[in-house]
């Protein structure tokens, strides 16, 4: 597990913590990890903050972005999420200059099995 700034806990969408990640997995192009430590449950719906750490620089926009911290909200039942906030970072691992910030989309999508937001699922429902 790896700690570093950045995480997101629910309680508090706008303060930054300390998060304790912990990988989920890795593709050709990034590795992701999850802070167990900001999951919360609320009636239907779980929250998780997750990190994506891209071995080349994205671009969002006009930005080159390294990595970026979601908080995500899941509906474990229907196997459905969406991003509630997500914020796209110059550095590795959630640190650096902020370049972008972008709000929930309003829509809840399937979780297609074998994909990053299906394993993160898992952790953050329990499965």
């Amino acid at each position: 597990m790896t700690a570093c700034t950045g995480g997101e806990p629910s309680s508090g969408p706008t303060t930054i913590s300390a998060a304790d990640w912990s990988k989920v997995g890795e593709t050709e192009t990034y590795a992701y990890y999850a802070d167990r430590g900001s999951i919360r449950k609320a009636d239907e719906t779980v929250t998780m903050s997750d990190l994506f750490d891209y071995k080349t620089a994205q671009t969002e926009g006009d930005f080159p972005a390294l990595s970026k911290i979601s908080v995500r909200e899941y509906d474990c039942q229907n196997q459905k999420s969406q991003p509630v906030k997500t914020r796209w970072y110059a550095d590795h691992m959630g640190s650096g200059a902020v370049g972008r910030t972008a709000g929930a989309t309003g829509q809840l999508t399937a979780s297609v099995s074998g994909t990053s937001t299906a394993a993160l699922m898992k952790v953050a429902c329990g499965l």
